[in-house]
């Protein structure tokens, strides 16, 4: 059965959830037989006296497992990502699970997160110049209008003119650089460039993970060259 390669990241993603950590804290074999028993004590599979209740709670422990076993590095076969892939779109479409993975547009919300994510340039890079897909397997248009001044705003220099002019504006005085790029991105219309049309997408919130965004921010911030004029 074929599958693309994007849709079992996002199933991985999406429908393993993320332990708690202040529930499980460790891979030992004596810390996970600890976690299973507990788990089979308070989610009980009492199917005589509550079927719905135990139907629940089977599907928690499934999920649980799964995470469990996950994080402590087992990597599912093909069969068995096969099956995941056919449960999960039973449920949800493809615009569904990359929907759940992209950043969306709080940005408050977005800089709390990116607190927790380590960005990388280069991939930001490749990203930004279409070489490497965002969500859903489509490539960013970045470059396309960020290397033409015509259009936008050159790229290079963009941390230099947030830096040395956009923060000096007084609506942007409280505001740090990466709030400001963040903005830019995922709610481009909200400051529009002098001189420059609105021609900036809306659709990017809805193309990137949290990861994908640190990535593109931290090569956006290593454009620091001089400017020669505004």
């Amino acid at each position: 059965m074929k599958k693309s390669c994007i849709l079992i990241l996002l199933l991985l993603t999406v429908v393993m959830p993320a332990p708690a950590q202040d529930v499980y804290v460790g891979c030992t074999d004596e810390e996970l037989t600890r976690q299973q028993e507990t788990f089979a004590l308070y989610l009980t599979l009492d199917f005589a006296n509550n079927r719905d209740l135990a139907l629940a709670n089977l599907f928690r422990l499934g999920a649980i497992y799964q995470s469990m076993a996950l994080d402590c590095g087992y990597a599912p076969n093909k069969a068995e990502v096969n099956v995941m892939l056919e449960q999960v779109l039973d449920f949800a479409s493809l615009d569904d699970l990359i929907l759940a993975q992209s950043v969306g547009v709080d940005v408050e919300e977005i800089l709390a997160e990116l607190d927790e994510v380590y960005g990388d340039p280069l991939r930001g890079q490749l990203l930004y110049n279409g070489l490497e897909p965002a969500l859903g397997g489509s490539p960013l248009g970045c470059a396309g209008c960020h290397e033409n001044e015509a259009i936008a705003p050159l790229t290079a220099g963009t941390w230099t003119r947030i830096n040395d002019i956009r923060l000096k504006l007084p609506s942007y005085a409280d505001y740090t650089h990466r709030q400001f790029l963040v903005e830019s991105i995922v709610r481009p219309l909200d400051y529009i460039t002098p001189d420059y049309a609105e021609v900036m997408p809306e659709f990017y919130g809805g193309q990137l993970t949290i990861q994908q965004l640190a990535d593109l921010v931290a090569f956006l911030d290593s454009q620091d060259q001089l400017l020669e004029s505004e």
